[in-house]
Order: structure tokens, then sequence, then C-alpha cells
């Protein structure tokens, strides 16, 4: 079992499901389950990682350690010494660092080893589709095409995602049951929850209002998420900002799009309106500006998150331009 492991991507599904199996492989190779440990890199320093992975576990064979947002990690001294443990790391210690995008800083890559980079990218539509279909065929159910189709226009292109809906349409019919594409409107339509994507797809199409609304919907329903939200919304840009590299080099929208992996007519549909919304250079000032938003949310915490995000959402929908944020808000 490798000690350090870089994970990222799109695919949260298949990445969760990558980390449960590498925790299930230190519990049968050690002989027993591992202590864990789940922190984030805002929340917990490098300095304070390591004091953790090098002390040693009293109550268990080994340690398993998640460190969130590990994409973060840019200062100089931070990556000397994540490169350092990754050359010598603890005994019976793995340390799984999760990127929000694709991968971690080089310097870190290199001394892990490329074996040790697992990038789970979003699945195909047809993918999709058997992932739907051979869900619903383990619960003892069975889902019409139309209603695959309709449920994976609703719900954002992730397993994890997928898994959580699903779950919840499953619970409504008996064993042998067909599920049809009315109870998918019916029971995900007017239920499901909002997140980053969705919140991208009314920025890209819809109005300021509709986006500040589904802003406030979702800042009421967390504790402290600013930075997981905004982090979702800069993957969605940075994926637009591929996206217009991709059209400036001649190739046609659809084929531009599948080489990013945008292959539902839901994601067509949505990046189609954001790339109207927000040409290259408009796309590159609102990543930038995000950016400097994620540095102030790390900052300031949770108690001035909704009035950083609506002035990215204002910036970004309402035509605004930026506001400076080099002073820290009162």
């Amino acid at each position: 079992m490798e000690p350090v492991l870089i994970v990222g991507g799109p695919e949260l599904g298949r990445r969760n499901d990558f980390i449960r199996q590498s925790l299930e492989r230190c519990a049968k190779e050690w002989g027993e389950k591992p202590e864990e440990h789940r922190a984030y890199a805002q929340d917990l320093g490098v300095p304070s990682l390591l004091d953790l992975l090098m002390n040693g576990s009293l109550f268990s064979a080994g340690k398993f350690v998640q460190y969130l947002g590990a994409d973060q990690i840019k200062a100089k001294a931070d990556v000397q010494a994540l490169v350092a443990y990754a050359k010598n790391p603890a005994e019976r210690t793995v340390l799984v660092l999760v990127s929000d995008g694709y991968g971690v800083d080089k310097h870190i890559e290199d001394a892990v080893g490329k074996d040790a980079k697992k990038i789970f990218w979003e699945l195909s539509a047809a993918e999709m589709e058997r992932w739907v279909r051979d869900y619903f065929s383990s619960q003892g159910l069975a889902i019409a095409p139309e209603a695959a189709e309709a449920l994976l226009e609703l719900v954002e292109n992730n397993t994890e995602a997928l898994r959580g809906e699903c779950s919840r349409l499953a619970l409504f019919f008996p064993k042998g049951a067909r599920v049809e594409e009315a109870d998918v409107e019916r029971y995900i339509s007017h239920n499901r929850s909002e997140d980053a994507f969705s919140l991208f797809d009314r920025m890209a199409a819809g109005t300021l209002e509709q986006a500040l609304e589904i802003l406030g919907a979702l800042l009421a329903d967390r504790d402290g998420g600013g930075v997981g939200l905004l982090a979702g919304l800069l993957w969605s840009f940075r994926r637009l900002s591929s996206l217009h590299a991709a059209l400036d080099e001649g190739k046609p929208y659809e084929a531009a799009a599948r080489g990013l992996r945008i292959t539902s007519r839901k994601l067509l549909a949505q990046y189609d309106a954001a790339r109207r919304r927000w040409p290259t250079g408009a796309c590159r000032a609102i990543i930038a500006y995000g950016v400097e938003v994620d540095a102030q949310l790390r900052a300031l915490g949770s108690s001035h998150e909704r009035t950083l995000l609506e002035l990215f959402v204002y910036a970004a929908v309402g035509g605004r331009a930026p506001v400076p944020l080099g002073l820290r808000l009162p």
C-alpha cells in the first residue's frame, strides 16, 4: 500500500469508492481497522498534519489520514515539508491528499510518484446510463430508458450525486417495480437539492435574482461551507475557460465539449449558455476574482461568507465591476 496517495477529479463517487477501498486494504494488510482522520487544508496546517502523521497510534495498528483541499498547498515551506515526508513517510500510515482539481503541487506529485496519483474523470453519457440501470437492478428494480435519461438530465454528472438521488427514489418502490419517467419527475424534480453546479447553471442561464435565491438557500443549508461552494463554482468556470481555449483552436462546439467530458444534453446546454454569457476575457476575469474571494473566505471565516459570495455572484451575473478585496472587511 502506497504511504501517500493523491486523488482528484470531478467523479466524486468513484473517487470516494477508491478512498474507501484503500481504507479496507489497510485494514486487511494490518490485521485491523486503522485509526481514521479527516481534515481540511484550511483548518489544519501542514506542520500540524505532519505532527499527526509522525505521532504513532496508541490504540490501533496504524493511521489513515484524508487531507482535503490539498491543491491549496502553495507555500514553499509547506510544499518542501510534504516532499520530505513523501520521501520518508511514517510506518503504517497512509496519507490521502484529496484535490478539488486535477492534482497538487508538481513537486509533491514528483515525490509521491505517478503510480500513486489517481484522477477520476466524469463518466460518458452511455456509462452514466448503464450505471443508473445497474444501480436499480441491484435494488431489485427496473427503470425505463426515458426515466434514466430524465434522471441524468436532473442530477449532476457524478455517481456520488446519482447514488444519493437513486437511493431516495428506490425507497418509494417495492421489489420488482419499474420506475417510469413520471416517477422521476414526481420524486426527483420537485425535491432535488441545490448545489454549486445548479448555482452555476442559474448564473449562466438565469437572472441575478434567481442566482442569489439559490445562493441563499445553499448558505442556509450548510455550516461554514462557503469555501467548498466557491471551489465548485471555480471548477465550472475553469472548465468553461478550457472550453473557450478549445473553441479558439477552431474545434466545433460539441467536439470541444466532448473533449472536456461535457456530454449530456443538460451540460451541453448549460455550457453553451455559459460561453455566451462569459466570453474568454470575462471568464478569466471571473476566475481571477474568484481566487481573490477564496483567499478572503479562508482568512475571514464563515461570518463573512455570505457577503463575499454575493459579491462574487454580483460581479459574475450582475455585470458589476469586482469589488476590491485587498483590505479585510470590517
